[in-house]
């Protein structure tokens, strides 16, 4: 059953910062670099459709024709809200037998292959992010493009900045998942994929993570002169709210791509 949740509501933003707060393994607002080849999709998140390869793909594209940008303030890369497996819980495990399955039941190449052993016992699991996590992955693995079939190995030889985030991981909010039950693992996965209208991360310069959104609760963001000037794209905006399958029929949609390619799981070119 899919769980209500009012995200506009200031009740829901002070419970999802909580619960952020509460259970982050580090206990003060601190963020820990994690690798993204540690890192699976958690069951619970975004209606436990998983991921879209399209996004997936799309993400990883944007890396290599942008470049790799680090999280800066407010600017950069969002912010990855991981669980931490260690030891793994009955979720956690669950989280990485599915993510498992789904790269065998894919055509190879699809998605990046994924290291971690089946009986694993110290990983992290994604509440948010997961899309860019596994994009970082492509590019960790030279896996080919869905879009050109050329590898993305190139990006990571030039740019210095994709290199050191792929071996030194990047800054994350990691929560405890020993005491993180169910439940709250999909309200914050909810609140993370449907706050686009709320205030961004901010990382301060000390590395400490700003959580409070008192300019959200106030109705504004501080800055008169946006007002009229939305958060976000459309385009963004949709990627966070919808399933795995509309998300990769958004993706089809603006980069022209052909139906019956994707439907054969992009074999052709992988």
């Amino acid at each position: 059953m899919a769980m209500n949740v009012d995200d506009s509501s200031p009740e829901s933003y002070l419970k999802f910062v909580k619960l952020l707060r509460t259970f982050r393994v580090s206990g003060d607002a601190l963020l820990l670099r994690v690798r993204s080849d540690s890192i699976i999709p958690d069951t619970t998140n975004r209606e436990r459709t998983g991921l879209s390869a399209e996004h997936v793909h799309y993400i990883a594209t944007l890396i290599q024709t942008d470049g790799f940008s680090p999280r800066v303030g407010t600017k950069g890369h969002d912010v990855p809200v991981l669980v931490r497996e260690c030891p793994a819980t009955q979720t956690g495990l669950l989280s990485l037998s599915r993510w498992r399955d789904t790269l065998e039941n894919s055509t190879k190449g699809l998605f990046p292959p994924c290291t971690l052993h089946a009986d694993c016992n110290c990983f992290y699991t994604s509440l948010g992010n997961g899309h860019f996590t596994q994009a970082m992955n492509l590019h960790r693995h030279n896996c080919s493009s869905i879009f050109t079939s050329k590898p993305y190995d190139a990006s990571l030889h030039r740019d210095k900045q994709l290199a050191h985030a792929l071996e030194e991981g990047v800054p994350a909010l990691v929560l405890d998942g020993s005491r993180l039950a169910v439940p709250d693992r999909k309200f914050i996965s909810l609140m993370l994929n449907s706050t686009h209208h709320m205030p961004r991360w901010n990382v301060l310069e000390n590395g400490e993570l700003n959580l409070e959104g008192e300019q959200f609760f106030a109705g504004d963001d501080g800055n008169d002169d946006d007002e009229t000037e939305p958060r976000v794209s459309q385009f963004e905006a949709l990627s966070k709210v919808l399933d795995a399958e509309e998300l990769s029929a958004l993706v089809r949609t603006k980069l022209g791509i052909d139906v019956d390619e994707a439907k054969s799981g992009y074999k052709s070119r992988l």
